[in-house]
């Protein structure tokens, strides 16, 4: 059985490696989660109710599944 400090430092390592991996994610995706929310502040900002158009985005709309966004047309 693992002592409680070993335990201790264990679940510090863990976590560590968790906070890595989701700094990383982050940082991944801040260019796409900027590029649509500027698109959401644009839209709020002309008065019209903000939808998501996968058309104006073809990086984004290709790792969309396909029955994604059904109400939008891919063509």
């Amino acid at each position: 059985m693992l002592s409680l400090p070993l335990m201790w430092q264990l679940a510090d390592i863990i976590m560590a490696c968790m906070a890595i991996t989701n700094l990383t994610a982050i940082l991944l995706l801040s260019p796409v989660v900027h590029t649509i929310a500027s698109d959401y502040l644009r839209q709020r900002k002309l008065g019209v109710r903000p939808v998501f158009d996968p058309l104006r985005y073809p990086d984004i709309g290709r790792q969309l599944s396909r029955d994604a966004w059904d109400d939008v047309s891919r063509e």
